[in-house]
């Protein structure tokens, strides 16, 4: 099915163009990607030591942090090029006219949280509950976004309730990860890697930039009131956000 507005053709090239931006760059990633540079991911249970009951280390895996880079880039490609697609561009422009758009926040919930955990492991988040914390924490940020959208389709004044869930759940790994950079970087000076803390900083910057765009949506300030204007502010937000993220990391991991 073919998009019957102008709105719907705009939105659909607006889309494939970042989807085939965002699948080059996973393609490039991946040539050039430098997968030697590898976290330990570690676990920690109670066993029985000569100095009795004590908490032991032991590694499960070692995870090739560039590697994510193409991963998360390739998620939001998919992302793009599904809601261009033929079959799925008039739901999405109905989704678009209703103010709601699932497909944004089920792949953001998966690509800003392994965006996020690599990150933070990179500061010294390395323990598996760790990071499986974050990432559940992250996840659940992103559906609140899509819960705030679900929820005000039935309410006659915007209610922040989920709004403010999202904010609480996705503020809690970025207070960890800052303590773990500033301890780790105050311990030994170069313990996280300049493009780590580069990274952490864009991107801290860039997730809170989606929020304040969420913000000005629903307080329909300037051409905010339109809601297919905050859509294009998301798609230009992923597409910066996570190529910065994806070349800082890769190319960090190469030594440039």
């Amino acid at each position: 099915m073919k998009p019957e507005t102008a709105l719907g053709k705009q939105l659909q090239t607006f889309n494939r163009i970042a989807g085939v931006f965002h699948l080059a760059q996973a393609v490039v990633l991946y040539l050039i990607l430098n997968d030697e540079t590898k976290i330990p991911v570690i676990t920690r249970f109670f066993d029985e030591t000569p100095q009795g009951i004590q908490p032991i280390s032991e590694t499960l895996f070692d995870f090739p942090i560039a590697l994510i880079a193409p991963i998360f880039l390739l998620l939001s490609a998919m992302a793009h090029l599904l809601v261009s697609a033929p079959f799925y561009i008039q739901r999405y422009e109905q989704n678009i006219a209703k103010g709601i758009n699932p497909p944004r926040w089920w792949e953001y919930s998966i690509s800003s949280s392994l965006m996020l955990v690599v990150l933070l492991m990179l500061g010294g988040l390395i323990e598996v509950s760790t990071v499986v914390f974050i990432f559940t924490l992250n996840f659940i940020m992103n559906l609140m976004g899509l819960v705030m959208e679900r929820y005000n389709q039935l309410t006659d004044k915007v209610s922040w309730l989920p709004f403010n869930i999202g904010v609480v759940a996705g503020i809690v790994p970025w207070i960890m990860g800052a303590i773990y950079f500033v301890v780790s970087t105050g311990n030994i000076s170069d313990a996280v890697p300049a493009y780590a803390q580069i990274g952490f900083l864009a991107t801290f910057i860039f997730f809170n930039t989606f929020a304040i765009n969420m913000f000005l949506q629903y307080k329909k300030v300037g051409p905010w009131k339109n809601y297919p204007f905050g859509e294009k502010a998301y798609i230009v937000l992923s597409l910066v956000a996570k190529s910065i993220l994806g070349w800082v990391i890769v190319l960090g991991t190469m030594g440039v």
